[in-house]
């Protein structure tokens, strides 16, 4: 991992200074002049970034993001070369190179829940190169030490080993390579990439909110000990870098856990809270059970009986005739139109609707008592086994606030 992070940020860092050079000899440079350098830093990237981890041709894979950048591709403002490619890597992670081509390793390709979380994750690596953000970030961290910059340039080319300063950025690549304010733009942008486009916003919150999970998961503390599931320990780089500007700047260290890290996460949930803010200016509703592809409920046919699950919960069984096989459709929609992961388990309710008890959720009759006649479960054993799938919907997605 660090080998192929250092490879492509001592790329990003000499193309940089190519550009600053000649940015300084010519101010009007041509959207094509910039479109040209992009192209070619992302050529040569691209090439360190096979040769350390192994390019994967999946076809049906292939297919199924070439279809989905056809679909977002025409809504880009710059005409690049957008491409996606899947290199293999357990952790979830996507990264775009300045000319438009976007790696996803087969890590996020298992971890998204639905062809509109891929989407939005290919929005954003989309809009990244769009925007020229590889640019805008290189050029604040050259305006914070460019010295610094020029001596990684000059180690690399002498076939040298960069020194602590290099693992250091790598590792702020690792955690949030991106300020907030370029990750938040690129989250809005891309939101309105995906209406165009024809999927569902919701997933770009789904994707995000799930994303935080999967870094808390990443990032446990022993200690002062912190450990990437994936094997790479920025700590102890980070500890390097720290003594290095103590001696060299005389400054004091800063502790590792509430710097960089704590930092990315805090940066993750006000995008978050970005999107939330979006959805509800825009009076947008969201129902995040779709893009996540949980809550479905299935009816089954087996040994002469019939019955309805909510993913792996079973609700009720009966024996199947005409009247339980239409009850039981009935009762299959309505549940698909109104358990929802936003859902309060107080909003399903079993009560006295007409004169006959009913099972209502937020207030709306999805089954009543009198349709139960050969069912083995009353309405109050339902609700229960309604509540228990919800519960399990919700559980790997713990700090989610449903009903914010």
């Amino acid at each position: 991992m660090k080998k192929f992070l250092l490879f492509i940020f001592v790329f990003i860092i000499i193309s940089v200074l190519n550009i600053s050079q000649s940015s300084a000899s010519d101010k009007d440079l041509t959207s094509a002049d910039i479109r040209e350098k992009e192209q070619k830093i992302t050529v040569n990237i691209s090439e360190q970034v096979e040769k350390q981890i192994p390019r994967v041709r999946d076809p049906e894979l292939e297919k199924m993001l070439s279809d989905l950048t056809a679909r977002i591709r025409p809504h880009m403002e710059r005409d690049l070369n957008y491409e996606v490619r899947i290199i293999k890597r357990k952790d979830p992670h996507a990264f775009s190179l300045p000319g438009g081509l976007t790696y996803i390793t087969t890590g996020m390709l298992q971890f998204l829940k639905s062809e509109d979380e891929t989407a939005a994750v290919l929005a954003r690596q989309f809009t990244h190169s769009d925007l020229s953000h590889w640019l805008v970030q290189s050029s604040r961290n050259e305006k914070i030490d460019f010295q610094t910059m020029a001596e990684v340039a000059a180690a690399t080319q002498s076939g040298k080993v960069a020194g602590n300063m290099v693992r250091s950025y790598l590792n702020r690549a690792v955690i949030n390579f991106y300020d907030i304010d370029l990750e938040e733009e690129t989250d809005l942008k891309a939101l309105g990439l995906m209406e165009k486009s024809g999927y569902n916003e919701v997933a770009m919150l789904t994707y995000l909110e799930r994303m935080r999970i999967e870094r808390l998961k990443q990032i446990y503390v022993r200690g002062i000990d912190i450990k990437y599931r994936n094997g790479f320990k920025p700590l102890e780089t980070i500890m390097e870098t720290m003594k290095f500007l103590k001696k060299k700047d005389n400054n004091k260290p800063t502790d590792p856990v509430r710097t960089d890290m704590i930092r990315a996460n805090t940066d993750m949930e006000e995008r978050v809270e970005l999107l939330l803010k979006y959805f509800k200016d825009n009076n947008i509703e969201i129902r995040r059970k779709d893009a996540v592809n949980i809550l479905r409920v299935n009816k089954k046919d087996y040994s002469g009986r019939i019955s309805i699950s909510v993913d792996k919960t079973e609700v009720l069984s009966a024996e199947k005739n005409n009247g339980t096989e239409t009850m039981f459709e009935v009762f299959k929609a309505r549940l698909d139109r109104d358990l929802q992961l936003e859902t309060a388990p107080y909003d399903i309710q079993v009560q006295n609707v007409l004169g006959s008890n009913a099972l209502l959720i937020a207030g709306r009759p999805v089954l009543y008592e009198k349709d139960l006649t050969d069912v083995v479960q009353d309405l109050s054993i339902i609700r229960t086994n309604l509540i228990k799938a919800l519960t399990e919907a919700r559980r790997e997605n713990f700090l989610t606030d449903y009903y914010e």
